[in-house]
């Protein structure tokens, strides 16, 4: 992740600040995802179409140096303060893109002694009031929120992808801000089951946060791909732009290797014990 930060994608420059904003933002939104889940494809589609900010993982640990650095500042009070006077839109609308890791570093970093065993927590056994404490300490950072829980009903590609991507070292493909490829990747059946296994915590977690949220809503992965324009328009009139977005600069990554991984994949667990 650090390694795709150096690329400095263009969202990530100073160039794409807005005109100082004084105070919170009116309203946040925030993308509650996962890696290869097409939060960049969302991401870019919201921040052209216009009026909704520029969605981007902010609060990333791999991502963090690089924001400090752009805006000259430090810690997590200095960068949230940073974030809202760069990165909210004129409209009072400030996006950013959560992880769940990301929900767990910031938690333990503010509250250890409340938090500190997030990371291992199981979200069967969490507590209602863990997740109102948690919804509450992300009002705090991202002022009167609403979510967009994007997740991708194909499990195993989007395994697949993920461990692709650490292999390669390819996270992303838009003309201009290419990552180079450092490797081929290589099956590895028990990294795609972590993989799985990791994704199904995390978005267990984000159903069980929102369900107490007072305002969100779930987007497929899949249901953007197929239908691009017609799943994305109603969400960005709900959300508040009346913008078009543009053709889609994100390129598709999967290739024959992905492919054969997936089939090999299901092929394998599909064997009797």
């Amino acid at each position: 992740m650090a390694a795709e930060a150096r690329k400095h994608y263009d969202l990530t420059s100073r160039e794409r600040d807005y005109a100082a904003w004084r105070g919170p933002p009116r309203r946040s939104l925030v993308i509650c995802t996962l890696p290869r889940s097409g939060s960049t494809l969302l991401g870019e589609a919201m921040y052209f179409a216009g009026g909704l900010g520029c969605p981007l993982e902010y609060l990333h640990a791999g991502f963090r140096p690089r924001f400090e650095e752009i805006w000259d500042v430090t810690g997590l009070e200095g960068l949230v303060e940073a974030l809202w006077r760069n990165r909210t839109d004129p409209s009072g609308v400030l996006s950013v893109k959560l992880m769940w890791r990301d929900v767990v570093d910031v938690a333990c970093e503010l509250a250890p002694g409340r938090f500190g065993h997030l990371g291992q927590a199981d979200p069967q056994t969490l507590s209602p009031e863990s997740y109102r404490d948690l919804l509450a300490l992300i009002g705090q950072l991202l002022p009167n929120p609403a979510f967009i829980h994007l997740y991708r009903r194909d499990r195993v590609r989007q395994a697949v992808s993920g461990v692709v991507a650490e292999q390669t070292g390819q996270w992303r493909s838009i003309p201009g801000a290419e990552m180079q490829r450092r490797a081929d990747p290589v099956y590895d059946a028990e990294a795609i089951s972590r993989q799985i296994a990791y994704a199904d915590w995390s978005n267990a977690h984000w159903r069980n946060l929102l369900a107490h949220a007072g305002s969100s809503r779930a987007l497929a992965y899949e249901d953007l791909v197929r239908d691009f324009s017609g799943t994305l328009v109603p969400l960005l009139r709900e959300l508040g732009s009346s913008g078009e977005p543009p053709p889609p600069r994100m390129q598709r990554q999967a290739d024959g290797h992905s492919e054969q991984f997936v089939l090999r994949y299901l092929m394998e667990q599909a064997k009797p014990a």
